[in-house]
């Protein structure tokens, strides 16, 4: 039909297809029919704007906006936990028996908090989170903790909550938490932590935690997709340093990079960026103060390769037993430093403790000017939180005569510079200059190496403490 007026079609095909029309016209403009594949493809993209359902489905608890959307329940509701009325969501159907978990509704990505290395990492704590549904893992039973190297882990394609808290757990509860403290987006963090007894970092790149590990980074990413959300790795923190009881210095360097790289490869292979790795510079327990592997951890700290690697802290800052496990306190220091240092590295921001490079005698041959390198000035803690002494952490070894520290000071010329100060000229032809390794031991709940040396950063731990940024231990021979 056509107007008379104007001689132009007032509605028709445009295209057709031979199972109907496609897209034809009228006087409102052009229509379209769309196949049922485009129309779920739609709403599977719009997510949330699910139809809406009876908030009774999800059982006895406070929420309401129930939206149904590609095999979920999105809906607000208010929680326990700090993190206060926020969207959630939930599975429909179970993967297994049970009532599917409630986390929080993630946006941007699923992000990750992975941990790799010995006993010591995969502890458990019976803390409770502050932001539980924000923290997340594998949906296989087995909690943040994993297997431990018993055996090995399954594939899975969900996640669950976390009932059970290791470090890395703790850290993934903390970042948020900081994130919350500053109004900011709060993610949901998929945290699991893989441990094995291996005796050497050799055996522990091929043992079962190691084959744990790729699992877990496979799940994760699994989960990630069921989320329909892009995967992102925050660190891998590795810890294995006490654990190695066979390796020379060399060999457990040489394993830490093969480690290193190893990983480095397995996320190309899920197409991840390669991973940020974060640990903490051991300083030893109260009784085990100097060991190759120990002093190994030095050249790790400035010569890491093509790796994004970073101590975050030395262990001699945390009240420590003898096995060189945390106390309470110092499980919350540690992840507050952990949590704050991979923040700033993800956000391009550099963190570094202070870490001493080289040993030189002065003119006078009683002082030895120790050079660091810093981010700032370096300080000397007058009010010796650690107990390090009036000698801060400093002595020297391999001295053919008996000399004291008299003075430790910041040299006046550099404020990157320490000046060390003995009563007479040390003599010996292997001098070399302590700081925070090789100490007696102790019986205070403090690791016995220790040290008063650290920059200006500080922040305030929910312990009551202030954090610092102490310096490194190190080894260095003195010319």
């Amino acid at each position: 039909m056509t107007d008379e007026t104007t001689a132009k079609p007032r509605k028709g095909i445009l295209l057709k297809a031979r199972n109907g029309d496609v897209i034809g016209f009228d006087e409102t403009g052009l229509r379209m029919n769309l196949s049922d594949s485009v129309i779920s493809d739609i709403g599977r993209r719009l997510g949330s704007a699910g139809a809406r359902v009876d908030a009774s489905v999800l059982g006895d608890i406070d929420a309401w906006n129930v939206r149904e959307a590609n095999g979920w329940y999105v809906f607000s509701a208010r929680l326990p936990g700090e993190q206060g009325v926020r969207e959630f969501r939930r599975l429909k159907e179970a993967v297994d028996d049970g009532t599917p978990d409630i986390f929080a509704n993630p946006t941007g990505a699923l992000f990750a908090v992975l941990g790799l290395g010995g006993p010591r990492r995969a502890d458990t704590y019976d803390v409770a989170p502050r932001f539980p549904f924000h923290v997340v893992t594998a949906g296989d039973d087995l909690g943040a903790a994993g297997n431990s190297g018993s055996e090995e882990n399954t594939a899975v394609t969900h996640v669950q909550t976390v009932r059970e808290q290791t470090r890395d757990s703790l850290i993934a509860d903390e970042i948020i938490a900081q994130r919350h403290a500053d109004f900011r987006a709060l993610p949901v963090i998929f945290s699991r932590t893989e441990a094995d007894s291996a005796a050497s970092i050799a055996k522990l790149t091929t043992s079962i935690g190691y084959r744990n590990f790729e699992q877990t980074l496979a799940n994760f990413c699994a989960g990630a997709r069921v989320m329909d959300l892009p995967a992102k790795v925050l660190s891998v923190n590795l810890d294995y340093v006490l654990e190695d009881v066979v390796s020379s210095g060399d060999e457990w360097r040489a394993g830490m990079y093969a480690l290193m790289d190893k990983v480095t490869d397995l996320f190309a292979d899920h197409g991840l960026r390669k991973p940020l790795f974060t640990t903490m510079f051991d300083a030893g327990t109260q009784g085990v103060t100097d060991t190759p592997v120990l002093r190994a951890q030095w050249e790790l700290s400035w010569n890491h390769g093509s790796h994004d690697f970073v101590h975050v802290a030395p262990s001699y800052m945390f009240g420590l037993n003898e096995f060189g496990r945390p106390d309470q306190d110092a499980l919350i220091q540690m992840t507050e430093m952990e949590a704050a240092a991979i923040e700033a590295m993800n956000a391009d921001t550099p963190w570094a403790c202070p870490l001493f490079l080289l040993a030189e005698r002065e003119d006078n041959g009683k002082t030895i000017r120790c050079r660091a390198q810093a981010q700032g000035t370096l300080v000397l803690d007058e009010n010796d939180p650690l107990s390090a002494g009036k000698e801060c952490g400093f002595h020297l070894m391999g001295a053919t005569n008996k000399v004291k520290i008299k003075e430790v000071s910041i040299a006046k010329d550099d404020p990157c510079d320490i000046l060390i100060r003995f009563d007479k000229a040390p003599k010996g032809d292997a001098l070399e200059l302590a700081y925070a390794i090789g100490h007696a031991p102790s019986s205070d709940g403090m690791p016995a190496n220790r040290g008063a040396v650290r920059d200006t950063w500080s922040m305030g731990s929910r312990t009551g403490q202030t954090l610092y940024r102490w310096a490194l231990p190190a080894v260095l021979p003195v010319h």
